[in-house]
């Protein structure tokens, strides 16, 4: 059954379903709030899920609204969290982004944890590939989780505590397939805004992560646009819903929501080919914060 509360509110419930969630939750983030921007489906569905069976209660935010209420539903389900409400956001829009947050805090009292994983997949040749795709790419691959980011900081800070986290693709921290440049070039510069404000929120309370699913995972975003290459079978041909074939790839994510670090990698394995241009940032966020910088294993 949805229920449709006051716009852009929207509410999935299963009779019977709360009241047996609220005596059976459990979990190391049993209390806190976590709003997830893209969590209809793929990494961000993952994550969504993974949050909640922490206990963590869910603000499903995505512009496509029957697949948010969809891992609303999914998440109700699991019978680990208390309360999971879908937002419809365009993160593209000031308007939209403010209204997020302001009814995420009067839904849910609080947001204790963001995770920007909303994106788009712009691929092709350079000269095939117009500024228009550009500007389709960055408005949400860059200033969607700078707009989220800046909105939610002033309610983090004032409280002083809160954790933010940007996710990025493999390529936007190791450039290498001259199909994607456009897609990691955005990803690129959400990484750079991401060091800057752990730079800047040190000693803050507020932790800042940027979280890549590997090199080998599929790509962030469920809207692709092609120039120039054709049909290019890959990550735009995968299901649906593959949320549960990525379950594997959030796990360091929930642990860093216990143990905050800057670089959060899905594939431990290309924590080597990462660890000398990210690792220093860990060293900064903790000092004097009494936090314990706990690398991949």
């Amino acid at each position: 059954m949805v229920v449709a509360a006051t716009l852009p509110i929207t509410v999935i419930a299963v009779p019977g379903l709360f009241e047996e969630a609220k005596q059976q939750v459990h979990g190391a983030l049993g209390g806190k709030v976590a709003v997830v921007t893209g969590g209809g489906s793929g990494v961000g569905k993952a994550i969504a899920k993974a949050l909640a069976r922490q206990g963590a209660n869910l603000v499903v935010a995505d512009f496509d609204t029957p697949r948010m209420e969809k891992t609303v539903e999914d998440v109700l389900k699991l019978g680990t969290c208390e309360s999971a409400i879908a937002l419809s956001t365009d993160i593209r829009s000031d308007t939209s982004v403010r209204a997020l947050v302001r009814d995420s805090i009067k839904a849910m009292g609080k947001v204790d944890i963001l995770v920007n994983a909303a994106g788009v997949l712009l691929q092709g040749k350079l000269d095939k590939i117009s500024t228009h795709d550009w500007t389709w790419m960055l408005e949400t691959n860059l200033l969607g989780p700078v707009r989220t980011v800046t909105n939610f900081l002033p309610h983090m800070t004032e409280r002083g505590s809160g954790h933010l986290v940007n996710a990025v693709s493999y390529g936007g921290l190791l450039p290498g397939d001259t199909m994607t440049i456009p897609y990691d070039s955005g990803h690129a510069a959400l990484a750079a805004f991401t060091e800057g404000l752990a730079r800047q929120l040190k000693g803050s309370g507020v932790f800042v992560s940027l979280y890549c699913p590997g090199s080998k995972s599929p790509r962030i975003g469920q809207n692709t646009r092609s120039r120039g290459i054709g049909r290019w079978l890959g990550d735009a041909d995968q299901p649906e819903d593959g949320s549960r074939l990525l379950d594997p790839l959030v796990t360091g994510l929930i642990e860093s929501m216990h143990h905050p670090r800057f670089l959060i990698l899905g594939n431990a394995d290309d924590w080597p080919s990462l660890q000398s241009r990210w690792d220093h940032i860990d060293v900064a966020q903790s000092e004097g914060s009494g936090e314990k910088v706990i690398q991949p294993s």
